[in-house]
């Protein structure tokens, strides 16, 4: 098994309970930041737009498609750096708050 060390101190049904916890707010925040609208300017498409739109030739076409890829793999890469910082930040607060709480409830 994977996570054979651990079976001394912990079993692992929590382990993956966790990780399977983890995957699905993870994805979660990537859908619901993907969501969001963003507006990426890059030269390459505005040259490959404006070429389209004064000659639409296959030529052209291809191009402007090329440069809207790049555009979605800018804004996939963009959301999910996003996400992980969101869900690193509200992970950090939910733990300081659990900390402080209990740290509160043993006085």
């Amino acid at each position: 098994m994977i996570f054979a060390p651990l079976q001394g101190k912990l079993s692992a049904v929590p382990v993956w309970k966790f990780l399977l916890r983890f995957l699905t707010i993870c994805a979660a925040t990537f859908v619901l930041v993907y969501l969001i609208p963003e507006h990426i300017h890059r030269r390459d498409f505005d040259r490959a737009f404006s070429a389209w739109l004064h000659d639409r030739t296959p030529q052209n076409e291809a191009v402007l498609r090329s440069e809207q890829r790049e555009n979605e793999m800018i804004k996939l890469v963009d959301t999910a750096v996003i996400a992980l910082v969101f869900v690193t930040l509200l992970s950090g607060m939910y733990n300081v708050g659990r900390f402080v709480l209990h740290k509160v409830d043993r006085q």
